[in-house]
Formats: structure tokens, sequence, C-alpha cells
């Protein structure tokens, strides 16, 4: 199976790389899309509803996209040249009305089309354009049984009937190579439950899992903390279920490590986040944020498009003044999904151009 997740997909997009390189404005590569905030699950290790972190500082679960703005910002992702938007959350996609409506407007302009979902709602008219139109659907589940889904989602015990079934529907009636992954987070509550969880998702026909560790802190310390006890338990299953039930059409992907082990994921040294020029963030509230791990803070806000379209605050100097200033050392001290991809990005562009050849 081809590598899903790689730090390297950046060096794939020449020109952009040379935009960056050379301080030109472009769009995006990639939008993360929030089309909602509302959620019809209650997960307590929720980035966006768990006091205990910062993405949940500028939060309302009311606020939601209106229709005649998405059709606005659809429009704009198409014209821009914007190569791929990931649906995602704020809440629960799948909750957003409208939501087949952007999926098609995005797949018919050329856009390749993306889904985080907690999969409850993936069935019927919204599964069968997920199937046609996006490039990849990945659920987040992280139970194996009825019971301990209930207790960790604050939702019924039928639920998770419901999502396996969901899952197995959409692997069966699939009509192009949507691929279809599930998330499992590890937390003290379901860690002894890994090797089950792989064998469970492999049964229903998912094309891989990925595993990670919870975020229940911004301190590295506190993270480490939480996690230590469970690591070599949770190591131990990743290593039986790749062994055991790996192969061409399912595969696990070990996302879980100990946080003090990439301790500038969290504290970060450069003071340039070229990543931010390829990745932003769309979100249910109408602003625009510099990425994922800063979307509904004040620290993370380049600007509302409530009453200006999303193409004219990208291209104006207010946004790009922002985001060649940001500082990741004095600004990001938390976690970072685009560490990697920022020190690949930073070891290409600060490359000394005299020496090249010497490869």
């Amino acid at each position: 199976m081809a590598k899903l997740y790689s730090n390297a997909k950046i060096f794939h997009f020449h020109e952009k790389l040379e935009d960056v390189k050379a301080g030109r404005w472009s769009a995006p590569i990639h939008v993360r899309l929030k089309p909602t905030n509302r959620c019809n699950h209650r997960c307590g290790y929720c980035c966006y509803r768990n006091p205990a972190l910062y993405l949940s500082e500028r939060m309302d679960e009311r606020d939601q996209i209106p229709p005649e703005k998405m059709r606005q910002i659809v429009g704009d992702l198409v014209a821009m040249g914007v190569q791929a938007v990931t649906l995602t959350g704020g809440g629960e996609p799948l909750c957003y009305p409208d939501i087949t409506q952007a999926i098609e407007g995005l797949a018919d302009g050329g856009v390749k089309v993306a889904m985080l979902t907690n999969g409850s709602l993936l069935a019927g008219r919204a599964a069968e354009v997920l199937s046609r139109r996006a490039t990849w659907v990945r659920i987040s589940m992280d139970a194996a049984n009825g019971r301990d889904y209930a207790r960790c989602r604050g939702v019924s015990e039928k639920e998770f009937d419901k999502v396996c079934g969901n899952i197995g529907d959409f692997i069966q009636n699939r009509r192009s190579e949507c691929v279809l992954g599930v998330n499992f987070i590890v937390t003290e509550d379901n860690h002894q439950a890994t090797l089950a969880f792989l064998e469970l998702m492999k049964k229903l026909g998912a094309d891989h899992v990925k595993v990670s560790g919870a975020v229940v802190s911004t301190s590295v310390g506190e993270n480490a903390a939480y996690l230590a006890p469970l690591f070599d338990s949770v190591k131990a299953q990743i290593a039986e279920g790749a062994s055991r039930l790996a192969d061409a059409r399912f595969a696990v992907i070990d996302r879980f490590h100990m946080p003090d082990s990439q301790q500038e994921a969290f504290e970060r040294t450069y003071k340039r986040c070229p990543f931010a020029q390829c990745l932003t963030v769309i979100a249910a509230d109408l602003n625009v944020y510099t990425c994922q791990d800063k979307a509904y803070t004040t620290s993370g806000l380049l600007g509302s498009i409530r009453d200006r379209s999303f193409r004219d605050l990208w291209f104006s100097d207010e946004v790009r003044q922002k985001l060649l200033a940001l500082d990741p050392s004095r600004q990001c001290r938390h976690h970072c999904v685009a560490h990697g991809k920022n020190l690949a990005l930073l070891d290409y562009i600060e490359a000394d151009q005299d020496h090249l050849d010497f490869v």
C-alpha cells in the first residue's frame, strides 16, 4: 500500500515550493473546511470541547456556515486553484444540511475532497456522494465495543453498531477508489482494546487504521505522564496487529508516540512557518485561521470572511503579513501536526544554492 501519510507530499508541488521560497503569494494547496460546530457526539477528549486545551477559546457550537456563503466559498476555492479540501470539525460535518451540495460543487470544480467524521450519519445520500466523489473518508471511533463507545462518546450503545454497519455498507457499496480509514485515539480508558479494535476494523473491511495518542494538555510533560503507563502495552498491540493483520488490503498506521520524544512538536526553535502558506482553515464562525492546531483561537485568527470573500481575504496584504510574521518559536508553543512538514520545508528553503549539486 502506498504511503498515505508523508511529510514529503509538499515536494510534489514544485510551483508552490518556488512561490514559498521566493516570497510570492499564491493559493493554499489544501484547505480544511469546517461547515458546522454542531456535533451529535460528546467525546471527552475532543480538542474543541475540552477546557484544558486551547482550541475551545472561540468555539461556539451554534456557528454554521450559511448556505449562500458556502456556495461562495466553494466558488472561491475552485477559482483559486485549491487542490484539496478536507471537510472536518468543529462539529460533525455530516450534521451540516448542505454537505452533499458542497462536496459535489468542489468535486465538479476539480477539487479533491475528503472528510473526517464520526461515521454515525455516513448513510444514504451522503454516503453515496462521498463514495463517488471523495478521495478518502476517515472515521473516528476509539472503542471496540458498544459499552466503551457509549462511555467515551456520550451516546447510546446502539450507536456503535450503527457506525460499524455504516462502515461495512460503505465498503460494500462504494463506487470509486475512495479510501475508508479509521482513527483510534488511545486513552487510559481504551488502550487495552487496541488490538481488538484493529481486528474488528479489518473484519469490517476498512482500508487502514491510524493509531495515535490523546492530547490532554498543552504541556509536553503532562501529555507524557498521561501516556507513559499505556505506552508499552499499546505498542505491543500495534506491533502484533501490524504483523498479523496487515496485508495488501489493510494497513496499521502507527502514530502513537511519547510526546517527550517529539519535544519540538510542542516547543519549536524555528521562527518561520512556511507550511501556513500551503494549508489554511475556514471555520464555521466565518473566520479563517492559520491551521488546525490554532483554529478557534485568537492567536490563530487571520481574519473574517463574514463580509468579504475568502479569495479577497487570502490575497490581502493583512493575511500575507500575518503569515510571514508568524514565529512558531513564540506563538506556537503547543502541539503542531505540521511540525515535521515545516522541518522538511525549511531544510529545502534554507539549502545553500551553491552547494545543491553535491547531493
